[in-house]
C-alpha cells in the first residue's frame, strides 16, 4: 500500500505513469559544488570534462496510478537529480523495445508535483516531495518549445527554451534509473523501469529565479545543456523508504 509503516522498515510502494511527455535535460556542473549537496555514502560521477551532471526532467503524465489501485489522473512533475557512480547494469529489454540502456544512478531532490493529492500521497508514503503551482512542458513537440515550473505564489521557479532536431524514427528503448535520497531520519530508494521513446536531440537554455530550488543549489541562475524530447508509454517505479 502507498502508506509507510512507521518503524525501521517500510513496505514497497509502486507508482505507474502512462502517456508521459518529457523534457530529459542534462547540464554539466562544478563537481565540488555538487559534492556539497550529496551525502558522503554516495559517490558523484565525474565525466571526462571534469564535471558532474545535473538532470532536470520535466514530465506531463497522462495518468498516474499508485499501488495499482489509486488512479489520480494527470499529473505534472519535475525532477532535479545529480548523477552518481553505480555498478554496470543492463536489464532485459521490455517487450516492444529495441534494447535496454545501462542503468543511470542519481541522488535526488524532492519531487516537484503540481497536483495537491499527488503531493499528499507521496508525503504519506514517506517520499520527499514539494508541491508547486505549475508545471508546463511547452505544448506539442516541434523544433522549438518553451516551458516553466512555477514553485509558489511569489512566482519563483525556472523556465527554459529547447531547440530540437527530431529523429526520423523514434529510438524505442527500455530505460532504467535507480535513485536515492536521505532526508531527516529517512532514506529513500527507488528503481524506475520505463518503456521510452527518444524522439530527438536538443539544446536547452534554462533560467532560474534567485529564490528557486535550482538557484539555491549554487550553480547559478542560467544553465545551458543538452536534452532529449521523450515520450514514455509506461514507467513503473518501485519505492522503498526506511527510518534510521
Amino acid at each position: 500500500m502507498w502508506v509507510l509503516l512507521v518503524g525501521l522498515f517500510s513496505i514497497p510502494s509502486v507508482m505507474d505513469i502512462y502517456n508521459v511527455k518529457e523534457m530529459f535535460s542534462r547540464y554539466y556542473i562544478d563537481q565540488e559544488k555538487a559534492r556539497k549537496l550529496v551525502p558522503k555514502k554516495w559517490k558523484i560521477k565525474i565525466h571526462e570534462n571534469g564535471k558532474a551532471l545535473l538532470l532536470i526532467m520535466v514530465q506531463e503524465c497522462g495518468k498516474m496510478v499508485l499501488d495499482y489501485l489509486l488512479n489520480i489522473g494527470s499529473v505534472g512533475m519535475s525532477h532535479i537529480w545529480i548523477e552518481l557512480e553505480g555498478p554496470h547494469e543492463v536489464l532485459p529489454p521490455l517487450p516492444g523495445t529495441t534494447r535496454t540502456l545501462p542503468t543511470w544512478y542519481w541522488y535526488i531532490l524532492p519531487h516537484q508535483l503540481e497536483k495537491p493529492i499527488a503531493h499528499y500521497l507521496f508525503r504519506l508514503a514517506g517520499v520527499d516531495s514539494q508541491q508547486v503551482q505549475k508545471v508546463k512542458l511547452g505544448g506539442d513537440l516541434s523544433e522549438f518549445r518553451s516551458g516553466e515550473v512555477i514553485e509558489d505564489s511569489s512566482g519563483s521557479g525556472y523556465s527554459w527554451e529547447e531547440k530540437s532536431e527530431l529523429y526520423s524514427t523514434p529510438d524505442v528503448v527500455t530505460g532504467s534509473h535507480r535513485f536515492y535520497r536521505k532526508y531527516g531520519v529517512r532514506e529513500s530508494w527507488a528503481h524506475a523501469k520505463c518503456f521510452t521513446h527518444f524522439l530527438g536531440e536538443s539544446q536547452v537554455s534554462l533560467s532560474a529565479s534567485e529564490d528557486s530550488v535550482i538557484a539555491k543549489l549554487g550553480f547559478g541562475t542560467a544553465l545551458t545543456g543538452f536534452s532529449n524530447p521523450v515520450w514514455v508509454k509506461h514507467c513503473r517505479v518501485l519505492y522503498k523508504v526506511s527510518y534510521f
